[in-house]
């Protein structure tokens, strides 16, 4: 099997998140934080553990700014929902996901807005984008730092400089970029980033994480925390005030092992390996005529390791079964973003997307492309 899916998530994992996750089934998969038992507080120390990597990788000013989430999904919707209220307007890229989408249309029966800025090859056309739709009542920017479907890459530090300029907040989306680019939370000074742990962190499915470095939020989920257990009222301390209920232990002792895998092999290592892949692919099919790209160019440092194309004449989801058949793993239709293909214009159709992992090989790039390479002259 070719598993070229690790945009959805990353398989197979390192061997170390197994282990781990194993490790904490077996051995002490007690409820951290809940009781005053050796078990109890092993767990803890896990969890410590996993929030102080996240926090080196990401520099984030303390542990207690790194929340666990279940997904980025949570995350974002703890900021969008923790954080706007009546007659705010945000301001969201033209690449987003349903993750963003959906909870501000849903937000539209309590008055609040949202406008949408376009993408652009040029830094400076886009910045200005989101300057111009920029209102007194703008209260948040919500930016993807790499789009799920098409891999381009938004210049999120100069964005978060021009919303601070006008006293706006600023939210990254960095599902499809932690582990791949570089985020400093701290010299960059974004408020909130919000990212999955089962992509480019290597984590488990079923772990997210949200990085608050602007303490105005208020909790998604109400309940208990094992800490002021006295008090009625939600804990205002970090993090105890966005983590009810039990954390996912085993979820997030394999994801310590997944960011402590990102760390030792080095982001920009796992960059390179994963963008010589993509490029190789991407160079290769621009050479085919029955196939479209919706990238015009594939630059290092400029896109995420994502390629997605169609074949003429064919549904995307039909090339990503028949890739299927001959043991290929990828994923075709909208990518939860019709947002993103609206702007391309490949709404009624989609996209087959293939995301290479850390893992992946050049040879198995090159299956791929001899099957799609058949599948088009057969179109003709």
């Amino acid at each position: 099997m070719i598993y070229l899916d690790n945009g959805a998530t990353t398989f197979p994992k390192p061997l170390s998140v197994k282990q781990n996750v194993s490790k904490s089934l077996q051995k002490y998969s007690a409820n951290p934080g809940r009781s005053g038992h050796h078990l109890s507080l092993e767990a803890a120390k896990v969890i410590y553990n996993c929030r102080k990597s996240i926090k080196e990788l990401f520099n984030v000013e303390s542990e207690e700014e790194v929340i666990f989430t279940l997904n980025c999904t949570m995350a974002l919707n703890t900021v969008i929902f923790g954080l706007l209220e009546e007659g705010d307007h945000v301001i969201i890229s033209s690449m987003e996901h349903n993750s963003v989408t959906r909870p501000l249309e849903e937000l539209k029966k309590r008055n609040i807005t949202y406008s949408v800025f376009d993408y652009s090859e040029n830094p400076d056309d886009i910045v200005n984008n989101v300057r111009e739709l920029i209102i007194p009542q703008t209260k948040l920017v919500i930016c993807t730092h790499a789009s799920n479907v098409f891999g381009v890459r938004f210049p999120i530090e100069r964005i978060c400089a021009l919303c601070h300029r006008y006293g706006v907040l600023f939210c990254v989306d960095a599902a499809q970029s932690a582990g791949i680019f570089n985020i400093d939370v701290k010299n960059d000074d974004y408020d909130f980033v919000c990212t999955s742990g089962h992509k480019g962190l290597y984590g488990p499915m079923g772990t997210g994480v949200l990085l608050i470095n602007n303490h105005k939020l208020k909790p998604l989920l109400f309940g208990g925390t094992g800490t002021e257990s006295i008090r009625k009222s939600q804990p205002e301390a970090l993090p105890e005030r966005f983590e009810s209920g039990t954390q996912n232990l085993n979820g997030i002792a394999g994801l310590l092992a997944g960011v402590n895998f990102v760390k030792q092999q080095g982001i920009d290592n796992l960059y390179l390996k994963e963008y010589r892949l993509a490029s190789y692919l991407f160079n290769s099919l621009k050479k085919m005529k029955n196939v479209s790209l919706y990238n015009d160019k594939f630059l290092y440092g400029k896109v995420a390791p994502v390629v997605s194309f169609n074949i003429n004449n064919m549904y995307s989801e039909d090339v990503v079964a028949i890739l299927d058949k001959h043991g290929i793993c990828t994923r075709g239709g909208l990518h939860c973003s019709p947002l993103a293909h609206e702007s391309v214009g490949t709404l009624d159709t989609g996209t087959v997307r293939v995301v290479p992992g850390a893992f992946n090989k050049k040879e198995e790039i090159t299956r791929l492309i001899s099957i799609i390479k058949s599948l088009s002259l057969k179109t003709t």
